[in-house]
This record gives structure tokens, C-alpha cells and sequence, in this order.
């Protein structure tokens, strides 16, 4: 078996999804996506002249390089005891979770809500439960 664990910093998500890879004996493959749509979703302010869109592009990029290190530094540590690998994509964060999913997983587990990049505004959850081929399990995330 295959889990797929979508990784947002959320550690009580990796760690059922480590539950259940052990419990299974399955292997486990976690995905942090870079949200790479900001740009298109915050369209233009050329008018304004105030560089508002430039600073904010500058502030989730620095977000999200602390979010992805974060990430890789506590991945191989909080999934130690199972076969694991570490996946960084980037592009629309649901597109790209199904799009790993299609690649031979038997589950995929992510937090809900689903709070990577623009998923935040979208509606994630649903989009995974639409497109996903395989079993979802997802594991309630307290927001704050």
C-alpha cells in the first residue's frame, strides 16, 4: 500500500498519516506544494503605483520558503520508522496533489481545512474529493 501525506506544517497530519502507514505497512510519500499561482490571483496594480502586489508576492514567497524548510527539516525525523520520501512540486496546490495521486497511491491524507497557498480562498477540499482516484482521509486541522 501507498499513502500519499500532503504536507502543510500541520504535524497532527504527518502523524496519522505515520500511524497509518505503520499500522498498514505501507510505504509513505509526502508532498509539500508551492503555491505558484499568487501571481495570476492578485492580478495587476499598475494603476496604483504603490508596489503593493510586489511586496505582498515578496511576503508569501518568504513564507513559503520558511514553510518548505520547515518541512524538510522535520519530515525524515517525524516519519522515521517507515519507508518514506519527501516530494516538493510546485503549481495549484490541489492540481498538483491529484496529479501525484494518479501515480499508483492507495490514499491520501491531508489536513482539513486544506490551508496551502490559495486554498486558503479556494475550495481545496472539495477539489480532492472530486479528483482524487484513490481513498481520502482527511484529518481535522484546528485553525490559528
Amino acid at each position: 500500500m501507498n499513502i500519499l501525506v500532503v504536507l502543510d506544517g500541520n504535524a497532527g497530519t504527518l502523524d496519522e498519516a505515520v500511524r497509518l502507514t505503520r499500522e498498514r505497512g505501507a510505504s509513505l510519500t509526502g508532498l509539500f506544494v508551492r503555491e505558484a499561482g499568487w501571481n495570476d490571483y492578485l492580478g495587476h496594480d499598475w494603476l496604483s503605483g504603490s508596489n503593493a502586489r510586489s511586496g505582498f508576492l515578496d511576503y508569501v514567497a518568504e513564507q513559503e520558503n520558511a514553510l518548505e524548510k520547515a518541512v524538510i527539516e522535520s519530515f525524515p525525523e517525524r516519519a522515521s520508522g517507515v519507508p518514506a520520501t519527501l516530494k516538493i512540486a510546485a503549481g495549484r496546490v490541489a492540481e498538483e496533489i491529484v496529479t501525484e495521486a494518479r501515480q499508483g497511491y492507495d490514499l491520501v491524507v491531508c489536513s482539513n481545512p486544506l490551508t496551502r497557498g490559495l486554498e486558503i480562498v479556494r475550495d481545496g477540499a472539495a477539489v480532492l474529493a472530486r479528483d482524487t482516484p484513490c481513498s481520502l482521509y482527511f484529518v481535522h486541522a484546528a485553525r490559528g
